[in-house]
């Protein structure tokens, strides 16, 4: 079957990889575009009972540790050395722009990433579970509003495990370019495998705890996007030359990360393709611990 692997459309959104949200189950961080002008905007989705108690309390945190470093408590063992995805054959139907042919497509798609993660994440003592879809504009989410157009292009929910992927945003800012559909689904997915990993909820407490909008806040959220580039080039590499995922395929989905601009949320441009070839040519998830580097190489 022909894929769409010209089409990628000449009006292009420099959201279409940027402009992802992550809802998780605690202080949240959201992109938004004015014009030209990138504004960063502050939410709260439904904390967990404990991470409130946490934020709540008068107390402040003992030694200045929790609150002067980026890296999470935990990580539920995903970056540990030898941990690797097997290679994995995808069968994906054609990519059509009807609600059937999105929704087909994505829900292949999900399938093979769930088939790629969830031997690393149960061999790592995470307890696996699958990873919704929605591409309705309107539809509810357990995380509190759905950001508008302007703010992003697709998101994950954290507290109800969803990826949304709404059709119209999606459809104006990609088209039919298959590419750039999987570097956002599996960059999505990247927030999941966060999220199952117990990686999304520390590094929201601790961004809590920093303040919104501070420093480390910043750097946190960087630490965040930047590793889930880095996974989304994992899983391209475990499907690239498989199945219907060709490797021109695949490599074109990881130099799809380079339709973005610099960000305090997400990082540098170059940054942000470099964690995605990271990912691609890294052996292991051990090649996307975002945490330790550097800040300069999280900027």
């Amino acid at each position: 079957m022909d894929r769409n692997l010209d089409v990628r459309p000449e009006k292009n959104n420099p959201f279409a990889i940027l402009g992802v949200l992550v809802l998780v189950l605690g202080v949240v961080g959201v992109v938004a575009l004015t014009g030209r002008a990138l504004t960063p905007v502050r939410g709260i989705a439904q904390p967990a009972p404990d991470a409130l108690a946490r934020a709540a309390s008068p107390e402040p945190p003992r030694p200045a540790e929790p609150t002067d470093s980026a890296e999470p408590e935990a990580t539920g063992g995903l970056l540990g050395e030898g941990v690797v995805l097997a290679g994995v054959a995808c069968e994906l139907p054609g990519l059509g722009g009807s609600d059937e042919q999105l929704t087909a497509f994505y829900s292949a798609a999900l399938t093979c990433l769930d088939t790629a993660w969830e031997p690393v994440l149960t061999s790592t003592g995470a307890t696996f579970a699958e990873a919704g879809i929605e591409i309705a504009s309107d539809a509810a989410s357990s995380c509190g509003e759905v950001p508008g157009a302007d703010e992003a292009t697709a998101f994950y929910c954290g507290a109800d495990s969803v990826i949304h992927m709404p059709k119209a945003r999606i459809m104006d800012y990609l088209g039919l370019y298959e590419p750039a559909h999987l570097g956002v689904l599996a960059h999505e997915y990247g927030h999941h495998v966060q999220q199952l990993s117990g990686t999304l909820m520390s590094a929201g407490l601790r961004s809590g705890l920093s303040g919104p909008g501070s420093e480390l806040d910043l750097e946190i959220t960087r630490r965040i996007e930047l590793q889930a580039n880095c996974l989304a080039g994992l899983f391209l590499a475990a499907a690239s030359g498989r199945g219907d995922i060709s490797e021109d395929e695949a490599r074109a989905a990881v130099a799809d990360f380079a339709n973005s601009i610099d960000s305090d949320t997400h990082g540098t441009l170059a940054n942000q393709i470099r964690w995605a070839e990271i990912g691609f040519e890294g052996n292991g998830t051990a090649a996307c611990d975002t945490w330790t580097v550097p800040a300069a190489d999280v900027a």
